[in-house]
């Protein structure tokens, strides 16, 4: 058998070598996949480079807002970032003509800020804060990858714009803040002592209850009383007045007639004290009123009754030490002239009193209409002083400082945080430079298995010479070519994968590491044909068909239907593509040669299968091979 395998791959070299077509077709067939990964490598390098040369048709219908500080266009804002953007060709135009350029395939997307945009965004300083709204039109139709970069676009100006809000809202709100600084600076003795003021009031409340009811007990008694003293008044001006009256009399009849003297004194007595039993009263009432209304202005009243009070009653010492006089046979002519000063003082101020009983009056009423008000609003107060309390209790001195300290803070400062209060510090770890070296990985070995589908395609399996050879000796023998092809395949990606500089930690490794995937795949599709015919041609063709999708060259298997993810593991350049992106990206080498030793299962299982198969299934393969050239499809 060996002897046979050498003699069939040395005529197959010797076909090539005497036949130039033969030379043509077999160069084309290792040129297919190098050409197919490298213009793939080379067209997807750097998609995002050039969205520039993208029209974006941009609207500005900001009018603008103006507020009590300032006026705000944030359009015209956004409209001067765009003009030094490069990353779409932004194109300035009205609504009619974005409108227009979209619907007819002009621009790839318009954005659209409305008029009142600025009004919107600054209506957070109002009691109604809406969100602001800009229009974003695509045109889907176009093309299925633009929608998606203008979307990018159209969210990183979205981005933009909440930024700048952010910055500007707030600088708004940390002025507010330097406003109320200076005002809680201003006034911050007055607060504490408020605060001082509510705890001690809160600590008081059983005790105001206390003197509440005392004051409507004693307010109820005045006036009870007041009406009966007020008409008796008259009555004790008389009394005062007739004493006055008597201290002529009394004068004469001391040296004339001590004995009705005597009488005389006695009565003056008599209504001195009536007098002083009355002004006992009034005092007791407008004192007891005092107490209960705190009105400064009885005081005075007061003071001057409890004088006609001690005046009263040094007239009646006097008088009681003239009657003691007269009794013992002296003469108290003597005492008569002090006697004559003090009731002249008392009856003035008796005088004086009754003049003023209906401002006393007054006084009364006033004060039991303002106790009804007290009894009527006491109980809503008494609930919520200590909730007033607790709420002012919450706000330390130290609140308030932090408040007055916003006072030095710089305006400027505070809108610079907000434009960037956080600064991502981005890390890569194996980064890739460019997308055409990221996709490097995929784009190679699925080219190699196109390449091995060409060959098998393009070059029979059977020995066409007339002699009679194995199955698995043609199988073996023939298996040499493609091998080879297989081989030039892989120098010519290798060497134009340098050349466009796919990113790579070794050319070396690269190079075995392509050259071993590319004999991989050649010996598993060319084993498939091998065995099975032009249905092995067709299994190569949907195994390919599997692996663009479920080898996870392009998105993360993770995100792929389930149907994918369970097939995964059981395709050949799932590990190819493992293996590509250690070279590429840095080599982690327990998974290097994981993804090399399990890419290798399935070449020898492949070549193990075929030669077990290879002579039962070869009558029958070559039996379909002819039912189709018979009929003349094929």
């Amino acid at each position: 058998m060996i002897k046979g395998v050498k003699e069939i791959f040395k005529n197959d070299l010797r076909s090539i070598k005497n036949n130039p077509v033969v030379i043509f077709v077999i160069l084309v067939i290792i040129l297919i996949p190098s050409l197919y990964a490298l213009l793939n490598i080379q067209a997807t390098w750097d998609p995002y480079a050039r969205t520039s040369n993208i029209q974006v048709a941009v609207v500005n219908g900001d009018i603008g807002y103006t507020t009590t500080e300032d006026t705000y266009n944030v359009g015209n804002t956004l409209i001067e970032e765009l003009k030094n953007n490069e990353n779409f060709d932004w194109q300035f135009v009205n609504k009619e003509t974005a409108l227009n350029g979209v619907k007819n395939g002009d621009y790839y997307a318009a954005i659209i800020i409305p008029s009142n945009f600025s009004e919107q965004l600054l209506s957070i300083k109002t009691s109604t804060p809406e969100q602001a709204k800009i229009e974003y039109i695509s045109n889907d139709k176009l093309n299925p990858v633009a929608p998606r970069l203008t979307n990018a676009g159209a969210d990183a100006i979205q981005t933009k714009i909440n930024n700048e809000i952010i910055k500007t809202i707030n600088g708004i709100i940390f002025g507010k803040l330097s406003d109320i600084g200076g005002l809680v600076s201003q006034n911050k003795a007055q607060f504490l002592k408020l605060k001082a003021f509510m705890n001690e009031l809160n600590g008081k409340i059983d005790s105001i209850d206390s003197t509440i009811g005392e004051a409507n007990s004693d307010l109820n008694t005045i006036n009870q009383i007041w009406p009966k003293i007020s008409a008796a008044l008259p009555e004790i001006q008389t009394y005062s007045n007739y004493v006055r009256e008597k201290y002529d009399t009394l004068y004469n009849q001391i040296d004339s007639n001590p004995q009705k003297a005597l009488t005389t004194v006695q009565n003056m007595e008599l209504k001195v004290n009536t007098t002083i039993t009355g002004l006992k009263y009034v005092d007791a009432i407008l004192t007891s009123l005092y107490k209960s209304t705190g009105d400064p202005q009885l005081k005075p009243v007061i003071a001057q009754i409890e004088d006609n009070i001690n005046k009263a009653n040094k007239v009646l010492d006097v008088l009681q030490k003239v009657e003691s006089d007269i009794k013992a046979g002296k003469n108290p002519q003597g005492r008569l002239s002090q006697l004559k000063t003090l009731i002249d003082g008392m009856d003035d101020g008796v005088n004086t009193l009754v003049k003023n009983k209906s401002n006393i009056s007054n006084k009364i009423s006033n004060a039991t209409s303002k106790l009804g008000l007290v009894n009527s609003k006491w109980p809503l107060f008494k609930k919520e002083i200590p909730i007033a309390t607790v709420k002012l209790n919450s706000i330390s001195e130290d609140d308030l400082d932090k408040l007055i300290a916003f006072t030095n803070t710089d305006q400027g400062d505070v809108k610079n945080y907000f434009e960037s209060p956080v600064e991502l510090e981005k890390k890569h770890i194996y980064e890739i430079d460019t997308y055409g070296s990221a996709l490097a990985p995929f784009y190679i070995p699925i080219s190699l298995w196109i390449g091995c589908i060409i060959s098998v395609a393009m070059i029979t399996m059977r020995i066409k010479n007339g002699k009679k050879y194995s199955a698995e000796t043609v199988y073996l023998g023939r298996m040499g070519l493609f091998l080879i092809i297989s081989a030039f395949q892989a120098l010519f990606v290798i060497v134009g994968s340098l050349l466009l500089h796919v990113q790579i930690t070794s050319a070396i490794l690269f190079a075995v590491t392509t050259l071993y995937i590319s004999l991989c795949a050649m010996i598993i599709v060319y084993s498939m044909t091998s065995a099975f015919g032009n249905a092995g041609k067709a299994l190569a063709i949907i195994i390919l068909v599997l692996q663009i999708t479920a080898t996870g060259g392009i998105f993360p298997v993770e995100i792929l239907p389930p149907f994918f993810q369970s097939i995964h593991p059981y395709l050949p350049l799932t590990y190819a593509v493992g293996a590509l992106r250690e070279v590429i990206a840095g080599v982690l080498w327990n998974t290097y040669w994981f993804n090399i030793a399990l890419l290798t299962v399935f070449p020898v299982v492949a070549f193990g299968l075929t030669l077990l198969i290879k002579e039962k299934m070869d009558k029958r393969a070559q039996w379909t091979e002819q039912k189709l050239k018979d009929s003349g499809l094929f």
